[in-house]
């Protein structure tokens, strides 16, 4: 089966998946009670919720303006606004374990910027790296509290300290990776080449072009560590909001305050419940199943109805950016095909249309 058609039907499946998985959540909580609760939600406490998202988007956009800066790409504020939607669209509507939207963004930017591909690619990987360590350190925090927490079984706490371990883990390999340049990601590549006789000319070519791309990483912890410190600040401003999303629901709708420790447990969960399970377009059905969980084991108080409210309406705020982000990439690709419609052949390209 081609690779279009292979992703289109996982695509596809995933979709279904999702959409049986919250039928199912709204059918065995009661749809009438998930709704009920998102009604119980002040009119102020809607715009919080969206206050929240946006903020979050914002500082994503800031940041990664920052980054362009630094490394000599000058894009204008709404062409890194629309690239910035574009690939929180795409990565937010396709299952992490198949594709994400940075190639979208590097697409976005390097095709109007006339900038190196591998060097905006980069700005990309250093913005997530960056956005990774800020979770980290949150999740460091509510893997303490969870360690202290009386309700959390022996077992529960090993399961949640074996996954931060692992995301903390693959953290730091990256930073000492990227921080001194060691090129293991490309050294790898070039490994499978000589192991691999019939693709080592292809191997050996992404090769060449991941370990550019590793060196102008790398160009953040060296030649641009002050842009690089200032991002990282706007990022664990981002951790925050994601942070503070359960006490601006609860808050609005029930009074309910958290203390920071609940918070950080909360916040840890749901990355963790991220980072496995995100195999639905934007986590439909698995985030609403896994938030009953969560605030059960943290906040047991909070309704199951309550529980799935929360992460739909947050899920309704999120979808407005997704779908800017999704018209403004089927615009800008559209004119690109345009233009390359328009644009006179090369000889190359020529010979090559009168031979088929």
């Amino acid at each position: 089966m081609k690779r279009p058609v292979r992703s289109t039907l996982h695509f596809l499946v995933s979709i279904l998946v999702g959409a049986a998985g919250i039928s199912l959540v709204l059918y065995f909580v009661g749809w009438r009670e998930t709704f009920a609760s998102i009604q119980a939600v002040s009119a102020l406490g809607v715009v919080e919720v969206f206050a929240t998202v946006l903020l979050t988007v914002a500082a994503w956009v800031v940041g990664w303006r920052i980054l362009l800066r630094a490394y000599g790409i000058h894009a204008s504020l709404g062409r890194v606004i629309g690239a910035r939607l574009s690939i929180y669209a795409v990565s937010y509507l396709t299952p992490t374990l198949y594709f994400g939207g940075e190639p979208v963004g590097v697409f976005l930017i390097a095709d109007k910027a006339q900038a190196p591909a591998t060097r905006v690619f980069a700005t990309i990987i250093v913005e997530r790296f960056l956005l990774g360590v800020s979770f980290t350190l949150l999740m460091l925090v509510g893997g303490f509290h969870a360690a202290m927490h009386p309700g959390i079984s022996p077992t529960q706490k090993l399961i949640f300290l074996a996954g931060l371990a692992f995301i903390a883990a693959w953290i730091v390999i990256g930073l000492v990776n990227f921080a001194r340049n060691l090129k293991w990601l490309s050294r790898i590549i070039r490994w499978l080449g000589r192991r691999i006789p019939r693709c080592e000319e292809r191997l050996c070519r992404a090769a060449a072009k991941v370990s550019e791309t590793e060196d102008e990483v790398s160009y953040a912890f060296t030649r641009h560590r002050r842009a690089t410190l200032v991002v990282f600040l706007v990022q664990i401003a981002t951790s925050l909001l994601t942070l503070i999303r359960p006490q601006v629901f609860f808050g609005a709708s029930v009074g309910l305050r958290f203390t920071f420790g609940q918070l950080a447990m909360l916040f840890s969960l749901y990355i963790l419940l991220g980072f496995f399970l995100w195999i639905t377009p934007g986590g439909l059905g698995t985030s609403e199943a896994g938030a009953i969980g969560i605030f059960r084991l943290i906040a047991p108080g909070i309704t199951t109805g309550q529980a799935v409210a929360y992460s739909l309406l947050f899920k309704c705020a999120e979808v407005v950016f997704v779908v800017i982000g999704v018209c403004y990439l089927m615009q800008r690709g559209l004119g690109f095909l345009e233009r390359r419609a328009a644009r006179p052949p090369t000889s190359g390209e020529g010979g090559e249309a009168a031979r088929t």
